[in-house]
C-alpha cells in the first residue's frame, strides 16, 4: 500500500536529502534523478514542490539562513551582554560564516546568477536587519551608540555588508584576508556608531 505523507514532510525529507547531496558529492555533480531516487519517490513528486535544482538549492539556503538567523537572534537576547558584545558577536559570525555552507554559497557567487543573488540578499535582510535594529536601539539607550536614525543605519549598513561579502567571499579562505576586513568593518561600524574608544568591549578580531 502507497504511504501517503504529509506535504510538509515530504517537502522537508526532499530538502534534507538535497542538502545531504549536496554537501557530499556537490552541487554540480548532484541530479535530480539522484535525490529522488535516494528517496525512492517518483520524479514528478520533485516537481510538485520544486521547478528545478536551481530552486532546491534557494530553499536549503533559505533554510540555512533561518535557522542561523535564530541563532544569531539568541545571542542578542542575553541579558548578561551589552549592545556592543552582541552587534560584534553578530557581525563577526555573518561574516565568518557568510549564511550558509562554503560549497553551496560559492556556487552562489561562481554562478553570477542575479535573480538569485536578489532573493538571498532579501532574506538575508528579512532576517538581520530587525535583529540589529534592537542591538542598536539597546546600544543608545544604554549611552554607548549615539545614532539618530537605528533603522535607516541598519539599511544602509546590511546592504554594504551584502554587496562588500559578494565581492570578497571568495578569499575568506585566506585568514589574513578575512582578519583585515573583519578589522575594517569593525573601524567603520565605531566610527558610524559615533562610539567612544573607552566603551569597546570586545573586538572582531583578537
Amino acid at each position: 500500500m502507497r504511504i501517503v505523507k504529509d506535504p510538509k514532510e515530504r517537502k522537508r525529507e526532499i530538502m534534507d536529502m538535497a542538502a545531504q547531496l549536496f554537501l557530499n558529492k556537490g552541487y554540480e555533480e548532484t541530479s535530480v534523478n539522484m535525490i529522488v531516487e535516494q528517496l525512492g519517490v517518483a520524479k514528478g513528486t520533485f516537481y510538485h514542490y520544486f521547478k528545478s535544482k536551481e530552486q532546491i538549492l534557494e530553499a536549503v539556503l533559505e533554510d540555512y539562513l533561518d535557522k542561523y538567523a535564530e541563532h544569531v537572534k539568541a545571542a542578542s537576547e542575553n541579558g548578561s551582554s551589552n549592545a556592543y558584545e552582541k552587534l560584534m558577536f553578530i557581525l563577526k559570525n555573518i561574516l565568518s560564516n557568510n549564511q550558509g555552507p562554503t560549497h553551496l554559497t560559492k556556487h552562489v557567487e561562481d554562478n553570477k546568477n542575479a535573480r538569485l543573488h536578489q532573493v538571498l540578499d532579501e532574506k538575508f535582510h528579512e532576517r538581520f536587519n530587525p535583529i540589529i535594529v534592537e542591538v542598536i536601539k539597546q546600544g543608545i539607550d544604554e549611552g554607548i551608540f549615539k545614532v539618530g536614525h537605528p533603522e535607516e543605519i541598519t539599511e544602509i549598513l546590511l546592504l554594504g555588508i551584502r554587496a562588500y561579502m559578494h565581492i570578497h567571499i571568495p578569499k575568506f579562505g585566506n585568514q589574513q584576508y578575512l582578519i583585515r576586513k573583519l578589522q575594517a568593518l569593525e573601524e567603520l561600524f565605531n566610527k558610524v556608531l559615533d562610539m567612544d574608544e573607552k566603551i569597546y568591549a570586545i573586538k572582531l578580531v583578537e
